[in-house]
């Protein structure tokens, strides 16, 4: 009998991504959103579609919701992609005699989430990270030795990369801190760094590293802070030991990536972000052979037999989604200039987050959403952005 998982955010691309993979496997494979717009239900690739409700509204709702999935569908192993994996975390013992999953201790999930909490445990194990300042500290003058602007003004949790605002000086910073009447404590000042950025993804099993992989972002939307829409194969070995020692510290459990900065010029390398959780670019790992999704059923089962290719090729991939939507910007702001890195752009791309040719409904569905969400913003209703605005404890 083949195994049955769950996966969870069946609106995103990175659900779809890990449906998809598993599938290819021969797993049965059911997918649970909020929305019942979410793209992963228009795949072929998806057995089971089921309604569930947000977490980030109702907790309590959210887990009975899972468990009954689970006794409906019988299934093996649950998969929580995005932030509903820090709830699944926190009430891990609801979940233990009802099915397998892989997710990391909920203190560790807040350690590196939380970027203030982050800073701190990168200076534990000797990991660089731009020079920071608390907002406050900075609106005072109050700054690390050596700290010049420009600068990048981010929250400590959520927000995405659309709420990350670069500051020009300590007067741009006090008037865009007055006119967004920002809360002090929830933001950080960090010392920008003008560099490439490094892609570390690692999934563990019970404190053990199972599979890596790093690549290179080389385009984002929105620019010039958002998620990657382009990316390459690319070795960062300071930037995979530098995570490996704090997820190897952490006793890490589950999936996790890392965003830095490497400076060639330099050669030096700073950590910037970590996702406690699935990332936006799985698909860039799966293309060139490392399956993240499948490994991660395959841990949770205490099955063995599998093993990361020890050369992968080198491959490039693309969310065609958001690359569509970046040329659109790049075509009506300048300033925007697409958001992509000029040199080394590969010629082709070897998989995308988004479509795939023999299941092009999913693309059709997220355009639908797409639609949806911008007719609904114009009628002045409320968009949905749980999971950036989600502050954890």
């Amino acid at each position: 009998m083949k195994g049955r998982v769950l996966v969870t955010s069946a609106c995103s691309r990175v659900a779809y991504c890990i449906c998809r993979n598993l599938r290819r496997h021969g797993l049965h494979v059911v997918a649970a959103d909020p929305d019942p717009l979410a793209m992963s239900f228009w795949s072929r690739f998806v057995s089971g579609r089921h309604i569930c409700a947000s977490p980030f509204r109702d907790e309590g709702a959210f887990i009975a919701d899972v468990l009954r999935i689970i006794e409906k569908e019988k299934i093996d192993v649950l998969i929580p992609v995005l932030e509903e994996t820090y709830f699944v975390s926190r009430n891990r013992s609801a979940f233990a005699p009802h099915v397998r999953t892989l997710v990391p201790d909920y203190r560790g999930i807040l350690a590196l989430h939380d970027k203030r909490s982050l800073l701190d445990v990168a200076a534990r194990f000797g990991v660089s990270t731009p020079r920071t300042a608390e907002l406050a500290d900075a609106l005072d003058g109050r700054l690390p030795d050596g700290f010049r602007y420009p600068a990048v003004l981010k929250p400590k949790q959520g927000g995405g990369g659309g709420a990350i605002v670069q500051i020009r000086d300590a007067g741009h910073l006090r008037r865009h801190v007055r006119a967004a009447r920002l809360n002090a404590g929830a933001y950080l000042v960090q010392e920008k760094i003008d560099a490439e950025m490094a892609n570390v993804a690692m999934l563990y099993d019970g404190g053990k590293l199972v599979a890596g992989d790093t690549y290179q972002t080389l385009a984002v939307h929105p620019h010039p802070f958002g998620q990657s829409t382009l990316r390459v194969s690319r070795e960062y070995p300071r930037a995979r030991d530098a995570l490996k020692t704090m997820l190897d510290a952490l006793q890490w459990n589950g999936p996790c990536q890392a965003d830095f900065l490497y400076d060639r010029s330099r050669d030096e390398t700073f950590l910037i972000d970590v996702n406690p959780r699935f990332w936006g670019s799985v698909e860039q790992s799966i293309a060139r052979g490392i399956e993240f999704p499948y490994y991660y059923y395959r841990c949770a089962m205490g099955l063995g037999g599998f093993a990361a290719p020890s050369s992968p090729p080198v491959v490039a991939t693309k969310w065609l989604g958001g690359d569509l939507m970046r040329r659109i910007v790049g075509l009506t702001s300048r300033s925007a200039s697409g958001g992509a890195a000029q040199d080394g752009l590969p010629r082709r791309v070897e998989g995308m987050d988004d479509f795939y040719g023999t299941d092009p409904l999913p693309f059709v569905g997220w355009g639908v959403s797409q639609i949806v969400r911008r007719v609904r913003r114009l009628a002045g209703g409320k968009v949905s952005r749980e999971s950036l605005d989600g502050i954890w404890e």
